[in-house]
């Protein structure tokens, strides 16, 4: 009893002194590389405001926290379409593979497919001028994710992972680590998840100086609440490297075993309004799920402003 007390304690305090610095700014914000790292390809977590890290039993940790795949019911296969934006396309084929209560597996393989970009030049007055050419980008992330049983109380991961960016006839890549805890309090009805991700280094270069590219370091905790079985809550804070600090919300709502609707909001699409029309929408997501026998459906939808809608649809088969 006095393990579980003191690390809620401790997690209390860590998400405590991030709500503090909400307000601050970031000078170094967009000075990061690898910004695809940050992006989610999940409609279930994308229609839940992406505050997961605090959930348990769920194959959304391959995304927020690797402690949170163990104790699944089932293994699992599934794969997620995602519109991005400026005609960009992409998505991710996962695998779930729950031993027992003690260890779990997963693995993923992300894709990012900008599509065709114009190229332009800059004349001597710093004007831009149209060469009549394109040239694509794109990029691949691979990796594995592991999860232990600690103690009724405790459970760890960890994800390796590496990521390769392709711009025009330039290319660089990365490793990296995630490292995830859930804690399981003797309230079964809350949950609480420390991680961090994208700890790493790069392996090579977009130009033969080697210039290294700042990773997109984050530190996340979060906590859910389950109110009943028809009504799931969940809380994010997290701090990456270059961005200030965002909270995420997100609620679920079943309205029978097979059908749920979900919303969310993330505090730091509020950079994307611009004050056009859209821009109070910024940080807004919706979204729905269905399950039919083993199969599952999801639906998200999150508004990033005037900037415009990104759309994911998930399918998932359990066995």
């Amino acid at each position: 009893m006095f393990i579980r007390l003191k690390t809620l304690s401790i997690t209390i305090l860590l998400v405590s002194a991030a709500l503090a610095q909400l307000p601050a700014v970031n000078e170094s914000a967009g000075t990061t590389g690898f910004s695809t790292l940050k992006i989610v390809y999940s409609a279930r977590a994308v229609a839940l405001g992406q505050a997961l890290t605090g959930v348990c039993e769920s194959p959304d940790g391959l995304h927020f926290n690797p402690a949170a795949i163990i104790r699944m019911e089932n293994k699992e296969v599934g794969t997620t379409y995602m519109n991005y934006f400026i005609d960009a396309k992409g998505g991710q084929v996962q695998y779930l593979l729950p031993r027992d209560k003690f260890i779990g597996w997963g693995f993923f393989l992300k894709y990012l497919n900008w599509g065709e970009i114009d190229r332009t030049d800059v004349d001597s007055s710093g004007n831009l001028i149209e060469s009549g050419e394109t040239f694509g980008a794109y990029n691949f992330i691979a990796g594995a994710s592991t999860s232990r049983y600690i103690s009724d109380a405790i459970d760890v991961g960890g994800t390796l992972k590496v990521i390769y960016d392709q711009i025009d006839d330039a290319a660089a890549a990365a490793i990296l680590l995630d490292l995830g805890m859930i804690h399981h309090p003797a309230n079964e009805k809350v949950k609480v998840g420390l991680s961090v991700r994208n700890i790493g280094r790069q392996i090579s270069y977009y130009t033969e100086n080697k210039y290294a590219e700042k990773l997109p370091l984050t530190y996340a905790a979060g906590l859910s609440y389950r109110f009943n079985d028809q009504f799931f809550s969940m809380f994010d804070i997290s701090k990456a490297t270059g961005e200030n600090f965002a909270a995420k919300f997100g609620l679920e709502y079943s309205i029978n075993s097979d059908l749920q609707l979900r919303a969310g909001f993330r505090s730091n699409a509020a950079d994307w309004n611009n004050g056009g029309t859209l821009g109070f929408t910024s940080g807004i997501s919706l979204g729905a799920g269905w399950r039919w026998r083993n199969y599952r459906f999801d639906y998200g939808l999150s508004s990033y402003g005037d900037l415009g809608y990104v759309n994911q649809l998930s399918l998932n088969y359990e066995f």
